[in-house]
């Protein structure tokens, strides 16, 4: 079964947990969960442009797979108006976007976005799984860093590509 979803889209219904997650808003990105069986894929897309393919693989122990940072311009109502959710879109709609694979034990990073070089502060994200092999974390404002934290205490940390 395949699952799309686009950025803005309101959560669906039904009995389908691997389309029953928030979604981020704010940003120009959207996923594609494929495959299924054993092996499952996420697509990440952004401006609807393929990015990224990720692949569940029990022979990689990487958990931050990629990140992508958006720094606002008018893409969502064109007005910068916010959405149901409270995320703002158009002018001023800037935002962090990280995807990775679950840890091995099957449990989700702790995910979070930095907005400065100097004296980092660290935003936590909001992280949610999607099927049984894959995550999703985003967090609004400017971000220069995002750092993913295993249920083990190691950690991965990644700068996030600037989107177009």
């Amino acid at each position: 079964m395949d699952v799309t979803r686009e950025a803005g889209e309101s959560r669906p219904t039904g009995g389908d947990s691997r389309a029953s997650w928030t979604w981020p808003a704010n940003g120009p990105w959207s996923i594609r969960l494929t495959g299924g069986g054993a092996r499952p894929a996420l697509e990440v897309y952004e401006h609807g442009e393929l990015i990224d393919v990720l692949v569940a693989s029990s022979l990689s122990e990487d958990l931050l797979r990629g990140a992508r940072r958006f720094d606002g311009g008018g893409w969502a109502d064109g007005e910068g108006r916010a959405d149901d959710t409270g995320w703002a879109g158009g002018t001023g709609g800037a935002a962090g976007f990280a995807w990775g694979r679950l840890s091995a034990d099957g449990s989700a990073p702790t995910v979070a976005f930095t907005g400065a070089r100097l004296r980092r502060s660290w935003r936590p994200a909001e992280v949610v799984e999607v099927g049984d092999d894959f995550w999703l974390a985003w967090a609004p404002g400017p971000l220069v860093d995002v750092l993913a934290r295993r249920s083990d205490g190691g950690t991965e940390r990644l700068r996030p590509g600037r989107a177009r």
